[in-house]
């Protein structure tokens, strides 16, 4: 996979028209697009419309975790949308998990359309050793990470969503038998909601399948100029 398509831009804004003008001016390099609620609520036909025009991919983040069959109903609309990648909370369970590794098989078939990738998330980026305690769990980050992981695994996703500080980790671990995917990448270290952060080419390097740029390239002035010294950073 060339380097340019390991790279998923975050589209974290709810004003549809910001979102056109970043599209128009990194895509192409840029081939996937990962968008949530924030850009995606207020926005729904607007943005698919955008994002079919310039025959993007997409990285549906919004972290399903519900019940077994809430999940599994809500599946359809994804492949209807060209989406490459979503994400499922690790904490909601094997038994929705494998529910929807199951659905997936069996829309694929049905639609004729490859399924996209599911991607389980672990412990948020944004998360510290305190919030975790704060919610009841005890355990330290990597350990709770590598229980989900596991879980997660075995329960049928092809890939888990997690901080540049546990690709390593990860690997050491599990190997090659699952796809990693890091948010919180900065071209450069600085104090923001982030706790646990990388940059692209540390992160690529540590053998990141996936890294979603945000900040690191929508805040920038000149965003042609950004992607394109990303790219050649890698």
């Amino acid at each position: 996979m060339d380097n340019k398509d390991k790279l998923i831009l975050a589209l974290d804004t709810s004003d549809i028209e910001e979102i056109s003008s970043i599209l128009n001016d990194v895509s192409p390099p840029l081939n996937i697009v990962k968008i949530g609620p924030i850009a995606f609520l207020p926005n729904s036909e607007k943005i698919i419309e955008i994002i079919h025009s310039k025959n993007l991919s997409v990285m549906f983040d919004f972290k399903f975790f519900d019940i077994p069959n809430t999940i599994k109903n809500s599946l359809r609309f994804l492949f209807e949308i060209n989406t490459k990648i979503f994400t499922i909370h690790s904490l909601s369970g094997p038994e929705a998990i494998k529910t929807v590794s199951e659905e997936l098989l069996t829309l694929e078939q049905e639609l004729g359309i490859p399924k996209p990738e599911m991607f389980a998330v672990t412990i948020l980026t944004s998360f510290d050793k305190n919030q975790l305690k704060s919610i009841g769990l005890e355990e330290n980050i990597d350990e709770n990470v590598l229980r989900l992981v596991e879980l997660s695994i075995k329960s049928g996703v092809d890939g888990v969503v997690c901080s540049g500080e546990e690709i390593e980790l990860i690997k050491r671990n599990f190997g090659d038998s699952v796809k990693i995917l890091v948010p919180g990448v900065r071209m450069e270290h600085r104090n923001d909601d982030q706790k646990r952060i990388i940059t692209p080419k540390e992160a690529l390097s540590k053998g990141a399948d996936y890294i979603v740029l945000g900040r690191a390239l929508t805040e920038e002035p000149d965003k042609k100029k950004r992607i394109n010294d990303i790219i050649k950073s890698l």
